[in-house]
């Protein structure tokens, strides 16, 4: 069965299906024999929400199993491309989210942007699913996700907070982001900022008194805040506002790529939700994103000295993973 084999995605051919992600092994892999039964019957499925939905991104269960699917247009044939969906949220501890960097993401009644940044298939997703599962458990309040399509099992009650997930019909993010604002929730969670009206839709909300945590595709901490600039600065038209804007609203950035094995984030993050803050806003509002990266290294440096209080009366450091 699928279960039993730690896969990363599935390559899913009419044919054949390769496997790729699975420890100890070259990519990407044929999918064992005793697969076979499954993945016909999970190809199946796919070709028949393709068909009834047009849609070319959607989640699809399979034997109590969830997957994102995406489909893959080859010369030859139709490819689906799945990726499991975990059946359960991770904690920050299960992710190995360094515990300061929790800490902070963790302080009650907090506003602003939080940015996951990253390459394709570095977690970003169930990095931002995981925290703000987290702050509905111990805060309680409303979250409400604008995904295309949903990707976690966030649905539903968590301590006392409660999560309700939407899907994004056609990549309609500009119209989901503004009647989802409306409903006034206390975390608003974008599945993936891609376009310039879903970057400006998401940074009003920060500004005015909602939680919003996004993922962006970018290379490091000043590449993602650089990227939600141009995004937002398309639709708004004027640099000063939109850096302006984007200074005001910016709440975090936290950048990560798996490593090792088992797989683990390295971070980068950056912190703007203290008072001494300022002075970083005032670098991104004079669109100095170059000198983003010294901020980064500076708070990280004094992470790395900052002592930890712990249970045993006794002052412990944390190392600081990459």
């Amino acid at each position: 069965m699928l279960q039993n084999h730690k896969v990363k995605d599935i390559y899913l051919g009419k044919d054949n299906a390769w496997l790729s992600g699975i420890p100890g092994t070259k990519d990407p892999v044929l999918a064992p024999a005793d697969c076979k039964d499954e993945l016909v019957e999970l190809r199946a499925l796919c070709e028949k929400l393709l068909e009834e939905t047009g849609r070319e991104e959607y989640t699809v269960r399979c034997r109590d199993v969830a997957y994102r699917a995406s489909v893959l247009k080859s010369i030859n044939e139709v490819i689906f491309v799945l990726r499991r969906i975990p059946a359960k949220i991770p904690t920050p501890e299960d992710l190995s989210i360094h515990p300061a960097y929790v800490e902070m993401l963790m302080r009650p009644g907090m506003t602003g942007l939080f940015v996951v940044a990253g390459p394709f298939g570095q977690g970003k997703t169930t990095s931002v699913a995981s925290l703000m599962a987290a702050r509905l458990i111990k805060f309680g309040g409303v979250g409400v996700t604008v995904e295309d399509p949903p990707e976690m099992p966030l649905e539903g009650q968590h301590g006392e907070g409660v999560c309700y997930q939407t899907a994004v019909e056609d990549g309609k993010f500009l119209e989901a982001c503004r009647k989802t604002a409306r409903f006034a929730p206390t975390i608003i969670f974008i599945g993936e900022i891609r376009d310039a009206d879903t970057a400006v839709e998401a940074l009003r909300a920060s500004i005015n008194g909602s939680l919003v945590m996004c993922t962006v595709h970018a290379d490091s901490v000043s590449m993602a805040i650089e990227r939600l600039y141009s995004l937002a600065n398309a639709a708004i038209g004027s640099p000063d506002d939109t850096s302006s804007t984007l200074a005001n609203g910016l709440l975090a950035v936290m950048h990560q790529r798996l490593e090792g094995e088992p797989r683990k984030p390295k971070l980068e993050f950056l912190w703007l939700g203290d008072q001494d803050a300022q002075g970083i806003r005032n670098t991104i509002r004079q669109r100095r994103f170059e000198q983003v990266g010294s901020e980064v290294q500076l708070q990280r440096n004094r992470l790395m000295v900052r002592p930890r209080p712990t249970s045993d009366g006794q002052d412990h450091r944390v190392p600081m993973r990459g």
